[in-house]
């Protein structure tokens, strides 16, 4: 018996107004070339330039590193 995983896609909003879903690994990419206005978390819109996005810069930790290798 095959065991098929669904496959999870990312509801976007393009710049020009169009609605797409794209897999997870095309999102860094879209956004980094400014080509979405928002996209689709489980918390709801995240509107790109807008909305705090992971990864995207802020203050770097200055404490005790306490994460376990």
């Amino acid at each position: 018996m095959a065991f098929f995983r669904r496959s999870t896609k990312i509801n976007v909003v393009y710049k020009n107004g169009v609605k797409d879903r794209i897999s997870p690994a095309l999102l860094g990419t879209l956004i980094d070339t400014k080509q979405i206005d928002q996209f689709e978390r489980s918390e709801g819109w995240a509107k790109v330039g807008v909305d705090p996005l992971r990864g995207a810069g802020g203050t770097p930790y200055e404490g005790a590193e306490r994460r376990l290798n």
